[in-house]
């Protein structure tokens, strides 16, 4: 019986990709459970993961033609094979750019809702930029792949291919993996101000650093990637065995990108499980507060100025009110600020230092 690497593929594609849908679907709970309305961010994640759905499907549907097996083995002839493997290579570089391309932009609109107040908001912008960037640098790689484009995956039309599938791989690669690290780092050193205990700290920093999966899942796809150009181009060259390293690590990539943007706002639901998560109450620098945008209380009773998205339930854990308080800030701590009196819902305007307690009559 011949070897094969097929469950391998199985596994990395239908693993991440489980845990990418249960946690979009906790995202979408816990806006439900916080009674708020869906932002931009939460669009673009819907999108970004249906993109990295088509790229799973594809990932497993390589596999009839022989994905994981060695060529020598297969019953297709071998140049139907190579036709197969890379017009799906093509669709596949399609697909992993935009799903991975707007999870950068998910993640970083939470970061700008958060943060837009704070000294980093100048490294979200730059960040903002680069993956605009990074986008459209897949996107030229893919269009100059050959001339015409057709003749990528069939190789008997006339033509040149200037740049080989490895070489445009490998060039998106480095920049993204530096991307996924940077993107990392970069809400740590605010997290790290709130005043909470070392392990709520810790655990709210879990929370941002599942971007350290998808950073290792992209280095992964480099060294992978780099392996695979190395091999013998010849004609008995076993593409569908040595390409499978690749594929994995490139689906476990999509699909951790998804996990990751998902991970931050499931806090609401994280509580109702207790431990650290049950409890995480800040009292926030003045600096540090002003810079959060989407404070809200633990009661469910119902607010005015939702529809503006500028609350948001991953920034649960900072200044919330004492559940016996009739005040709470709906938005960042700035003049003029939108009081709520749980009894009667009526709006109070009040100066820029808001102390959590009763409403004064």
């Amino acid at each position: 019986m011949s070897p094969n690497r097929q469950p391998e593929l199985y596994a990395a594609a239908i693993i991440p990709y489980v845990a990418a849908t249960v946690a979009l679907v906790l995202r979408m709970i816990a806006r439900r459970t916080t009674r708020m309305s869906l932002v931009w961010e939460d669009h673009l994640a819907v999108i970004a993961f249906i993109v990295g759905s088509g790229f799973t499907i594809l990932s497993i549907c390589k596999m009839r033609w022989g994905l994981g097996k060695h060529m020598i083995g297969l019953e297709l002839p071998r140049g139907q094979i190579e036709r197969k493997y890379f017009f799906e290579l093509w669709i596949d570089m399609w697909l992993y750019t935009f799903s991975v391309g707007l999870s950068k932009f998910v993640i970083l609109g939470l970061y700008w809702r958060l943060f837009s107040k704070s000294f980093i908001r100048q490294p979200i912008r730059v960040l903002f930029a680069l993956s605009a960037l990074w986008i459209i640098g897949r996107v030229i790689l893919i269009l100059l792949q050959c001339r015409p484009i057709y003749k990528f995956w069939d190789d008997s039309v006339p033509g040149t291919c200037p740049l080989t599938p490895m070489m445009s791989l490998f060039a998106a690669g480095i920049p993204h993996f530096v991307l996924e690290v940077a993107i990392l780092l970069c809400p740590l050193t605010e997290i790290w101000k709130l005043h909470l205990a070392t392990p709520k700290k810790i655990a709210v920093a879990a929370m941002f650093t599942s971007g350290f999966l998808v950073c290792a899942s992209a280095l992964g796809t480099i060294i992978h990637t780099v392996l695979l150009d190395q091999k013998d181009r010849g004609i008995d060259h076993d593409f569908t065995w040595d390409g499978l390293d690749d594929q994995i690590w490139a689906v476990c990539d999509v699909n951790l990108a998804s996990f990751a943007t998902s991970l931050p706002l499931l806090r609401p639901v994280f509580r109702s499980f207790g431990g650290v998560f049950s409890g995480l109450k800040s009292t926030a620098t003045p600096e540090l507060s002003a810079s959060i945008n989407g404070i809200f209380p633990r009661t469910r009773s119902r607010m005015r100025g939702r529809k503006n998205g500028h609350s948001d339930s991953v920034i649960e854990f900072a200044n919330e009110c004492d559940g016996s308080d009739k005040a709470y800030v709906m938005r960042s701590l700035t003049p003029s600020e939108l009081l709520v009196d749980r009894q009667g819902g009526s709006p109070v305007e009040c100066s820029t230092t808001v102390h959590c307690g009763k409403v004064e009559e």
